[in-house]
């Protein structure tokens, strides 16, 4: 038996349609301090590095001190709820700066937090394999136009 085969034509959505947020976020449910400190937490265990040494990492990818102290705030489940916490500008915080987010994903070979991070906003981060098939989709999906292409210009070639 053949296959039927649809053709694509220039209306129908492509791959990254389907990762457009559908709808906007439901009330209090961008709140994700506990995954993120359960994901600081267990990329420290999985990365099987000593905190001083992945402190000491971050500071050589960014040059911004990271206290063992400070590590250990941002997976300690008590922090979120703690209001001692101040920083330099004198707003109380317990999470991790942005500005050494990537450095401890790098240093943990660990990019959960990011992940978690990319999903409350409605988007999705692509891992693994997952990551292959987005890629091969967005190849056959390609070849697929430029066929196209190459059929009208025949075409155009063969009517004049």
């Amino acid at each position: 038996m053949s296959k039927v085969k649809r053709k694509i034509d220039s209306r129908q959505g492509g791959l990254f349609e389907y990762l457009k947020p559908e709808r906007p976020p439901a009330p209090g449910s961008l709140n994700v301090s506990a995954r993120i400190r359960q994901a600081v937490s267990s990329a420290i265990k999985k990365s099987g590095m000593d905190r001083v040494d992945i402190c000491s990492a971050i500071y050589k990818l960014t040059g911004i001190e990271v206290p063992k102290s400070t590590l250990d705030n941002w997976s300690a489940e008590s922090r979120d709820l703690a209001g001692d916490i101040i920083d330099n500008n004198g707003n109380k915080r317990w999470g991790m700066s942005v500005d050494v987010l990537a450095a401890f994903c790098q240093v943990c070979g660990d990019y959960e937090v990011l992940f978690i991070l990319v999903e409350a906003c409605n988007y999705k981060a692509l891992k693994g394999k997952d990551v292959v098939r987005a890629r091969a989709g967005l190849l056959k999906e390609e070849i697929t136009k430029k066929q196209q292409e190459l059929k009208e210009l025949e075409r155009a070639l063969l009517e004049h």
